[in-house]
Order: C-alpha cells, then sequence, then structure tokens
C-alpha cells in the first residue's frame, strides 16, 4: 500500500504540472500573440483561438493511440515520453518568432501529450480494488487543481516577470514530473493479478458505451457555460470588479470539486460508484437550472460550488466503472477512447454554449444543459440491469 501511494502522489504532481501547462496559456495567449508583432485585433483573435483549440483536438484524435502504445509498452514509458515532450515543446514557445510557429507548437503538444490519460489508467490498473474510485478521485484534483492555479500563474508571472518567463518555468515543472517519474516509479509489467484479471473478465460493451456518452456529456456541461459565466455575471452584478467576480465565479466549482472528489471517491469504493453517477447528474441536472433562476452574484457562487460537489463525483466514478466493464487487456484503450470523448465534450460544450446564447436567452444554456444530464441519469436508470 506503502507503494501504491507513492506512485499515487508522484502521478499526481505530474498530472498538476501538465494540466498548468495545458491551461497557463489562456490569458497570456492574446497578449503573446500581441507581442510577437501581431498588432491587428482581427488577427489576434484568430491565431489565439487556432492556437488555443488544436490542442484539445490533437489529444482528441491521439489519445486512443497513446493509450494502446501505453498498454503494449508500458504506461510508464508513456509517461516519460508525455513528460519529456510536453516538457520540450514548452519550452520551445519562449524561443517562438511568429503566431504561425506558437500554433505548431501548440499542434504537436497536443500530439504528444496524453499524460493525464496514462497516468488515469495506470493508476486504475495498480489501485486496490477497494481504492479505485478513491484514488482516481485523488488523480483527477490534480487536474482540477493544476487547471486553477495555471491561469493564475500565468497572468501572474506574465505581469511581473515576462510571458517567456511563464513557458520556462512551467517547462521546469513538467521536466522535474519527468525526473520524478523516471528515478522513482516502478512498472511491474508482469503482474499476475492484472494477467488473471484479463483471462476472466466479460466486457459489458452497453455499459461502455453508456460511460461514454456520459462523459461527453459531463465536459459538454461544465464547458457549455464556460464561456458565457463572465456575461451572465455582468447580466446580475450590479457593482463594480467585474472581471474579478467573475472570476471566482469560474472557480468556485473548482474549489469544491478539489475538495469533495476524494471523499466522494472514497465514498464510491463503499456503495459502488453506479449510485454516485446517477445521484450526482440529478443533482448537477438541478444545479445548473438553478443557475438560470440566480439573481445576484453570491447566488451564483453558492450554486457553482454545488456543482462543483457533484462533478467531483462523476468522472473518478465512470473510470472506475470502465474498470470493472473492461479486460484488462483492453483498458487502455478504452480509456483513451473515453478520453477523446473528454476533449470532444470540451469543444463541443464551449462552441455550443455560444451558439445557444448568440440565438436565445443566456439562461437556456443552463436550462438545456440541465435537461441533458437529467436525461443522462434517466439513460442510466433505464439500463441498470447492465450496471
Amino acid at each position: 500500500m506503502e507503494k501504491f501511494n507513492k506512485t499515487l502522489w508522484i502521478c499526481w504532481f505530474g498530472v498538476f504540472t501538465t494540466s498548468m501547462g495545458l491551461s497557463q496559456i489562456a490569458p497570456i495567449l492574446p497578449l503573446y500573440i500581441k507581442e510577437l508583432g501581431h498588432i491587428n485585433p482581427n488577427d489576434i483573435a484568430f491565431y489565439s483561438g487556432l492556437a488555443f483549440g488544436i490542442t484539445p483536438l490533437g489529444m482528441a484524435i491521439f489519445s486512443p493511440l497513446w493509450a494502446f502504445l501505453g498498454a503494449k509498452y508500458g504506461y510508464k514509458n508513456m509517461l516519460l515520453r508525455a513528460s519529456l515532450g510536453m516538457s520540450i515543446l514548452t519550452l520551445w514557445l519562449s524561443f517562438a518568432h511568429n503566431a504561425t510557429e506558437v500554433v505548431l507548437i501548440r499542434a504537436l503538444t497536443g500530439i504528444v501529450s496524453g499524460f493525464t490519460s496514462a497516468c488515469v489508467v495506470f493508476i486504475a490498473v495498480i489501485a486496490p480494488k477497494e481504492k479505485v474510485a478513491y484514488a482516481l478521485g485523488t488523480l483527477s484534483t490534480a487536474s482540477v487543481s493544476g487547471s486553477l492555479i495555471g491561469p493564475l500563474f500565468g497572468g501572474f508571472v506574465a505581469e511581473f516577470l515576462s510571458i517567456s518567463t511563464v513557458f520556462d518555468l512551467i517547462a521546469f515543472l513538467i521536466a522535474c514530473s519527468f525526473i520524478t517519474i523516471y528515478f522513482f516509479i516502478h512498472e511491474d509489467k508482469k503482474n499476475k493479478e492484472i494477467r488473471q484479471y484479463t483471462q476472466r473478465k466479460k466486457e459489458n460493451k452497453v455499459l461502455i458505451i453508456i460511460l461514454f456518452i456520459t462523459t461527453f456529456i459531463i465536459q459538454f456541461g461544465t464547458f457549455g457555460v464556460m464561456p458565457i459565466l463572465s456575461i451572465f455575471v455582468e447580466k446580475i452584478h450590479q457593482g463594480g470588479n467585474l472581471a474579478l467576480w467573475a472570476g471566482i465565479v469560474v472557480a468556485s466549482s473548482g474549489v469544491s470539486n478539489l475538495f469533495f472528489a476524494p471523499r466522494i471517491g472514497s465514498f464510491a469504493d463503499k456503495i459502488g460508484p453506479s449510485k454516485i453517477i446517477f445521484s450526482s447528474l440529478i443533482f448537477c441536472g438541478i444545479c445548473f437550472y438553478l443557475q438560470s433562476l440566480a439573481t445576484n452574484v453570491y447566488m451564483l457562487i453558492f450554486i457553482r460550488l454545488l456543482i462543483g460537489v457533484a462533478l467531483g463525483g462523476l468522472l473518478p466514478c465512470v473510470n472506475a466503472l470502465l474498470k470493472k466493464s473492461v479486460s484488462a487487456k483492453n483498458l487502455s484503450v478504452i480509456f483513451g477512447l473515453n478520453q477523446t470523448f473528454q476533449f470532444l465534450g470540451n469543444f463541443c460544450g464551449a462552441f455550443g454554449g455560444g451558439i445557444i446564447t448568440a440565438y436565445f436567452k443566456i439562461e437556456m444554456v443552463f436550462i438545456l444543459i440541465c435537461f441533458i444530464f437529467i436525461f443522462n441519469a434517466l439513460i442510466f436508470l433505464l439500463f441498470k440491469k447492465y450496471i
């Protein structure tokens, strides 16, 4: 158990640093494009959007490939590949000469990444049976906290030092992750328990499809409101410091997610992940609807905190249930495909939320996502016999 805990926290640090590396570029990318010589606002918006969006697109396409190679050549090798590649590419950003080069680097980052998915599979495989949901919940806090701290870190360092310094520091942190993985993680490729598990497991194909859909919907809902939260805050908040309040609203769900994810995962190990998924989907749906009724920013923050609690139990439990439904020899590929659905949900949610807001009222986005989450919960209830 001590060895597993050490491995879990080393992976946690790696997921944290890579999440920081992927998210820190959000507030500083337009500034960096401008710094590279593009003055026209349309050019800055075009290159910033392209550079930001091309990374998750590459991750969605290549995640299954890296997952397959991880199962074949070892998860540690995939962790080393991803961390070394991201460290080099992040460092390269600080030496970029133009916006086209930035887009190219971001595209390569999406291709070589896959660190988080490799960690998830690795931890899912080696975790004790009674600790799977807890371990995956703990690992998810690394991604959430890295995504929260990344933009803050990037903005702070860029403000007081320089944008290139941000890339240098992130590259250094990811390199530290590479070093700790290389020296302190030891993968047992001949684990008898895994081999026995592979031989006995009968895959639950219906459940796998439902879980893919659930992953997509979770990310669709999470990212569907991201583009409009600032607009909604402006609508209901009559005071000043709009940017500050918008930032607090966005971050609040991540803060509660960070705190509750391991605890919900531990609880799921006792009562079963399917029950947590069903109840969390219902609770999320209700909370998304309540957001449409918020009349002030304080109410919105409180509801966002509640959503973070519910979201903390979803993806870790989905991954825990996937492990129970898939043979070990196919586990890596299935997790890679699940990552693809996750990144597609990110893209479709952010794009769809903006489209709906453009043609309807902002509240319609919250209401639509509410119905989608409730519908997903009903699908779980309908196919309960397969779970």
